[in-house]
């Protein structure tokens, strides 16, 4: 899903398919789909001139950014590979310093680097800074 500008959408104004298509640049076809399909609320039933709420639409744009997040515990990685989160393979798992320097305490930054259990390919997950 593309990055929509969601400050570019007023939440106390309605807004046609037509006024949606060009504010976010999409097919009005597109928008059309996220009613009929998808779940985005209209103002009333009228058929002929379907009108969103603005509110709605920056809630419906959310959720549908949050379905597609994957959230990683501690100990996985998210493989580029097989499009999902996996853990390392048994001790391919170290921690490397990145030599960048990040925060206001100019602290070295860190990352957990290994080896996907699946795919074997490199995987990477940056900590922070070193303390």
């Amino acid at each position: 899903m593309p990055n929509y500008n969601l400050n570019r959408i007023t939440a106390r104004r309605s807004y046609s398919i037509n006024e949606i298509a060009h504010l976010l640049d999409v097919n009005r076809r597109t928008c059309g789909r996220w009613i009929k399909h998808e779940g985005l609320k209209s103002i009333g039933d009228n058929t002929s001139n379907l009108l969103i709420m603005g509110m709605e639409l920056k809630d419906f744009i959310k959720k549908k950014r949050n379905k597609r997040k994957i959230h990683l515990k501690d100990n996985e990685f998210f493989c580029l590979k097989c499009h999902k989160a996996v853990k390392a393979k048994i001790g391919s798992e170290q921690i490397v310093k990145t030599g960048k320097k990040i925060g206001k305490d100019n602290q070295e930054q860190l990352k957990r680097v290994g080896v996907c259990e699946n795919c074997e390919t490199k995987v990477n997950k940056f900590l922070g800074a070193c303390r």
